[in-house]
């Protein structure tokens, strides 16, 4: 299901689809996911935010700074599927038409993107970024992690990638507040 999600949205997603590549029985799928495609969704999407946190939180910690974190993990990003093309951002294409379907799968990637933001500021916090900015911060460079792999992915320009790595550090290259040298 994640990986249908990630590919073509819930939208495009019909049940016998999830049945008939996962080989489940529609019984076994409603006997652990009573209230049917859409709480499958929803567990998926979460799974998939839990795999990202994992990668963002990883490139975080091993890095000397939030800079050097985000760049190794939008290296991570831009790793190309088998065909050559960027996959994206694993929960983007139901985020953007969860708003207007499900209140549901609107709260879980809202979940996906809050925690990844709070890596990232936790990141920030650590690396001394004064609090004020912290928030917003993080926001921008979500956004621009979150827009150059929607863009990739669209255009099959990984270039996007390395425009927001540079972007990324020039956002995260000067900390607010510091004396310039």
């Amino acid at each position: 299901m994640a990986r249908l999600l990630r590919e073509q949205g819930y939208s495009a997603t019909g049940l016998a689809q999830v049945l008939a590549e996962s080989g489940v029985s529609n019984g076994s799928l409603y006997h652990h996911f009573p209230w049917g495609l859409e709480e499958l969704a929803e567990a998926a999407l979460q799974a998939s935010g839990e795999a990202v946190a994992a990668a963002l939180s990883q490139a975080l910690g091993s890095a000397s700074s939030a800079q050097a974190g985000l760049a190794a993990f939008i290296d991570i990003a831009a790793t190309p599927d088998v065909d050559g093309s960027c996959p994206g951002c694993p929960i983007a294409p139901t985020a953007l038409e969860a708003p207007i379907i499900s209140p549901r799968l609107r709260a879980a990637a809202t979940r996906c993107f809050e925690n990844w933001q709070g890596l990232i500021a936790a990141r920030l916090r650590s690396d001394g970024w004064p609090e004020a900015t912290v928030t917003e911060t993080a926001s921008a460079t979500l956004a621009l992690i979150e827009g150059a792999l929607l863009l990739a992915r669209v255009s099959g320009d990984s270039g996007h990638l390395a425009n927001a790595k540079r972007a990324t550090a020039a956002l995260l290259g000067t900390m607010p507040g510091a004396a310039a040298i």
